[in-house]
């Protein structure tokens, strides 16, 4: 069945916020990828566990600190100015509570991570809280005006300054506090250009019914979040409950590269098709086809990085980390692939808030979380290698409820589905054998392993790809030469955007 086209100005605004967005995330990871690489050598997997601990803590209490009201402004239709005066009082008030909680619970989580040294190093990052709080409706509206060439400066600035105080500090001997100081110049730099750049100011104009709405509607996006952090977190908090600091520091460097190539992309895509699949939603055909453009450019992306990750982990981390991290590697390889398998969920979750039905996400939650925790839990058996493989089985199955999920809203057939991905799996399958291949004929080790796993990877996957949806490449292709490098002559002023 062919999909109908959707339209060309909004199809471009789309391509432009995902190359936007995703240019910003990459860059921000890089830079994060870089100093990671330098800290690794100045820092212990120890010091990176403690930090681990106290940001899977600051976690739950960041959920309450937005309380969804982010999501809710980004899909509100009516009456932005009133809801956007709401939510920064709001955010303002959630942003002073989450900090004074974590003075409250720090001895609660350092008594359940087994270490004291947790509670002042808590303490101090519990200040991330009200400074992101400051910004987060400046950085919400620029979202939901699709400016997200805008957003660039303040996100990577964000990285550049974590990354440079955290290096100098931890040059200097100061240890973990180096990550902690990091991240709280990081935030503040990124606060203060939100502000800047959004050219957006409260005029305290207020209306009860969209303070009504975004509460109501951000409640539901808190408890999906609530779920999500939990179902998200949970191995980090049973890894460094049952296994320790080291173990956590090693699990959660074996999550570096995957999260840089894999889990930003899911990131990506759900800012974006957020605001887009708003503005489509009462178009149900055009819905439907963003919807199912989404899922194909998103495997064409996320397959064959996730193979790729798994199948050159064993060259990538002792070149960039070093040997004494070389426990992080089959670890490596599982999570790629669970996250890869894990994306494919991502947006149908967002095509539920684009939809109003934020509560199919909560009813999920409900079968995904127990058996998240029941399958990480009983694999801590087999150290932090087991944790990986018990993410990788948890993948499928909360892929499969998404999908049957997606298919109760858009009732799709099954065909629509393969025709979706099937390209971009076999080329990623065609792909990983021949890599495979590779590692058997050829003595490949260092440098020269890694360049030659990569260039042979993306080789043969673009090869299948050109093969099996020429017609898919082509009309990417054509849709980013028409966005952008369209003549100066036929360019248009984009309604709310300036990218």
């Amino acid at each position: 069945m062919i999909e109908p086209d959707p339209s060309p100005d909004l199809a471009q605004k789309t391509l432009k916020g995902v190359f936007w967005s995703y240019s910003t995330f990459l860059g921000g990871k890089v830079l994060t990828f870089l100093s990671t690489v330098i800290l690794a050598r100045l820092l212990l997997p120890e010091q990176f566990g403690l930090v681990g601990y106290c940001l899977v803590t600051i976690q739950y209490l960041d959920i309450l600190n937005s309380a969804g009201i982010n999501n809710s402004l980004i899909a509100r239709r009516e009456n932005i100015e009133e809801a956007a005066n709401a939510a920064f009082v709001a955010n303002i008030l959630l942003g002073f509570i989450s900090f004074g909680l974590t003075w409250v619970i720090a001895p609660a989580a350092a008594a359940f991570f087994k270490t004291e040294e947790l509670i002042p190093v808590l303490r101090l990052m519990g200040l991330n809280l009200p400074l992101s709080g400051l910004g987060m409706v400046p950085d919400t509206l620029l979202q939901r005006h699709l400016r997200f060439r805008t957003r660039m400066l303040p996100l990577i600035s964000q990285n550049l300054i974590k990354g440079v105080v955290s290096i100098i500090l931890a040059w200097m001997g100061m240890g973990v506090w180096s990550l902690v100081w990091g991240q709280l110049a990081g935030t503040a730099i990124a606060t203060v250009l939100a502000w800047i750049l959004a050219g957006w100011s409260p005029t305290w104009r207020f209306n009860s019914r969209a303070t009504g709405e975004i509460a109501t509607y951000g409640f539901h996006i808190m408890l999906l979040e609530i779920a999500g952090a939990f179902r998200n977190n949970v191995d980090y908090l049973l890894v460094g409950r049952i296994l320790g600091a080291a173990a956590l520091g090693y699990y959660t460097m074996s999550y570096r590269i995957p999260e840089l190539l894999i889990r930003s992309v899911n990131i990506v895509v759900g800012r974006v098709s957020l605001p887009v699949m708003s503005i489509a939603q009462k178009d149900r055909e055009q819905l439907r086809s963003f919807y199912f453009g989404y899922l194909r450019s998103l495997s064409m992306i996320i397959f064959p990085v996730a193979v790729g990750l798994a199948l050159t982990a064993p060259f990538f981390i002792p070149l960039f980390f070093s040997g004494k991290w070389n426990p992080a590697i089959l670890p490596t390889m599982l999570i790629s692939l669970a996250l890869g398998i894990a994306a494919m969920g991502h947006v149908p979750g967002v095509l539920y808030k684009a939809t109003g039905r934020p509560e199919l996400l909560s009813r999920l939650n409900l079968i995904k979380v127990p058996a998240a925790v029941a399958v990480l839990w009983y694999s801590t058996r087999w150290g932090i290698s087991g944790v990986a493989a018990g993410q990788v089985a948890i993948g499928i199955f909360s892929l499969s409820l998404d999908t049957l999920a997606a298919n109760y809203i858009m009732r799709y057939s099954a065909k629509d589905l393969i025709n979706a991905l099937a390209p971009t799996f076999l080329s990623a399958l065609v792909m990983s054998l021949v890599l495979l291949a590779v590692l058997r004929i050829l003595p490949l080790s260092g440098l020269l392993g890694f360049t030659v796993m990569v260039l042979t990877g993306v080789l043969v996957y673009l090869l299948m790809m050109w093969w099996l949806d020429r017609d898919t490449v082509r009309t990417g292709i054509d849709l980013f030469r028409r966005t952008f490098l369209k003549p100066r002559q036929l360019m248009t002023v984009e309604m709310g955007s300036d990218d």
